[in-house]
Formats: structure tokens, C-alpha cells, sequence
């Protein structure tokens, strides 16, 4: 059975809320997919030349298929009221394509100095002291190609040194976890609810010959570490930002060391401002602002003793 393709060109903020379209239509009963999000606009060499959103989710043909594309079309005929962006575009993806059809939307790309991203299908030819991070993300999160990712992936190059510990929250396809092991930290410990990222973490991370430096949990994270010793030097969490306030307010800073660096990502602009009062009210200090289109990524450091 084939699948329809909802495909919508926006800017960062209309990409998250037709993302929530498409979220609130996806029904596993029906056979409808959730949202996927890229950022668009690549190179051959992998420059950023013309960013712009690609948001896509899938139908499985059925009788149910032409009411929810429907439905789906409706839905973003509103948004347009409030958001400017393309009207969508719907074509058929064989069976056999569907697990692969976004593998059309990415290509390898360069994130600050020396950080090379690269599907794991595709031969790029790295340059002298490039960090090549091979990925094949699946339905996980986390391709690089978003704003969110890509801002983590920035803060992360400029504070991992040698032997640091990193702890990533929500680590989706581990891109974070892996970009911290090639950057030299010694020991990483990456969770995910979904144990289907966690399995594809661990994949990538097997790809990128640093299985041995990152422990994949896939539960929850605890409100505090079990000791002292549990703690470290770099936290990453790179989720929605509603989650994020869920984490601060659950004691997130106990699992970093003194002087240690929270790295926020997931934070669309319209968030920013109840992030960052979430990050005052448990004593944090934001030292770096990093803004790309209608995202925001965030460094801060907990000034205040445990």
C-alpha cells in the first residue's frame, strides 16, 4: 500500500506550528504519520545558501486517506491566516520509498568551524581537520538540518575539551552525543523515552566508531543523580521548551557539576522569555545566546550551590 506526502515550504516559526498540524492529525489506526522538519537549502558542499523549513508528514492510501488530507488542508488554510508560507504539496510514495522518501531532503552540511555532518548512504569528501559526524537519523530527531540542532551542535564544539563528561537529554538519533565524543569527551551518557531513538542512537554512535564512550538509557532522567560523581560537566537537552521548564523546575542543575554548562536548544523565540525566567528562578545564569531565523539556543551555568 503507498503512502500521500504532505509537504509545506516555511519560515521557523510557521514550520513549528504546521508541525502541530500535522502532529495532531498523525492517528497510528489510520496510518498517519507525525511531522518530520528539515531545514532546506543546502549546497553541494554543504554551505547554507537559502534556509527555509521543509515540514512533510505521510497518509497511508486507504478510504480514510482523502478525508485526513482533507482535513490536513483545512487545517493549514487557517494557519495561513496568522503565518505566511507555500501551499502544500501532495504526491504518492511507493511502499517500498516511504522509509526513505526524506532521505531526499538531506545532504551533508558544515556547522561552525570544523563540525562535517554526513548521511551514512552518501560519500562526501571531508576537508583537512574536519570532525565527520556519519548519521542515518530514521524517524529519530535530529539530522543537524534543524535550527535547534544546529545551535547545540555550535555550543557543543565551542565548550567540549578533552576529557569532559557530557549528559544528553533526549538525544533522538545521539547526533549531540556523538559530536561530543568526537570532540574529545571522555564519558557520555545519552537518554531518550523512545526506544526506537535509542536503538538508532546507538547505531550512529556504532557508524561513528564512538559506541564505547556514550551509555544509552532509555528511560526518563531521574530528578537527581544517585551522587556526587553522577554529575557533569556538560548538560545538553534539546527538546520542546515547555519540557525543558518541566526539567528546570524538576532540579535539572543537580546533574551538573560547579561551573558546569547547560547547552539549551528546542526554543522557539515566542518560548524564549519563559526559558530564560525559568532559568533565573533556579539560580542559572545565562552566559551565551545563540538565535537562528525563529529559534533559540542557550548556555547558562548554575551559580548557585546544589
Amino acid at each position: 500500500m503507498n503512502w500521500l506526502e504532505i509537504s509545506v515550504l516555511a519560515d521557523g516559526e510557521a514550520a513549528e506550528a504546521i508541525s502541530e498540524v500535522f502532529n495532531r492529525y498523525a492517528d497510528e489506526k489510520d496510518g498517519t504519520a507525525g511531522a518530520v522538519v528539515e531545514l532546506t537549502g543546502f549546497d553541494s558542499r554543504g554551505e547554507l545558501t537559502a534556509p527555509q523549513m521543509s515540514v512533510r508528514t505521510y497518509v497511508r492510501q486507504g478510504p480514510q486517506a482523502a478525508a485526513v488530507v482533507q482535513k490536513v488542508k483545512e487545517a493549514l488554510w487557517h494557519l495561513q491566516m496568522l503565518y505566511a508560507f507555500a501551499e502544500p504539496a501532495v504526491r504518492e510514495v511507493a511502499e517500498e520509498d516511504w522509509a526513505n522518501a526524506w532521505k531526499v531532503h538531506y545532504q551533508p552540511m558544515r556547522l561552525g568551524e570544523r563540525l562535517f555532518v554526513v548521511p551514512s548512504w552518501i560519500e562526501a569528501a571531508a576537508q583537512p581537520g574536519d570532525i565527520v559526524i556519519r548519521l542515518d537519523p530514521g524517524m529519530a530527531f535530529g539530522t543537524g538540518t534543524h535550527p535547534s540542532t544546529r545551535l547545540c551542535l555550535l555550543s557543543l564544539e565551542r565548550l567540549v575539551q578533552p576529557g569532559v563528561s557530557v549528559l544528553d537529554v533526549g538525544t533522538g538519533s545521539g547526533i549531540l552525543a556523538i559530536a561530543a565524543a568526537k570532540l574529545g569527551a571522555r564519558a557520555i551518557v545519552a537518554t531518550d523515552v523512545d526506544p526506537l531513538a535509542v536503538r538508532i542512537a546507538g547505531e550512529n554512535a556504532a557508524i561513528n566508531g564512538v559506541a564505547g564512550q556514550i551509555s544509552l538509557l532509555a528511560t526518563p532522567l531521574p530528578s537527581k543523580p544517585e551522587t556526587d560523581n553522577a554529575r557533569f560537566d556538560i548538560v545538553v537537552v534539546n527538546i520542546l521548551a515547555e519540557v525543558i521548564i518541566a526539567l528546570l523546575d524538576a532540579g535539572l542543575h543537580a546533574w551538573l557539576r560547579p561551573a558546569g554548562h547547560l547547552i539549551l536548544g528546542g526554543i522557539i523565540d515566542t518560548w524564549a522569555d519563559a526559558v530564560l525566567a525559568a532559568l533565573a528562578r533556579h539560580g542559572f545564569t545565562v552566559t551565551t545566546r545563540l538565535d537562528e531565523g525563529d529559534w533559540v539556543g542557550l548556555v547558562a551555568q548554575h551559580l548557585v550551590e546544589h
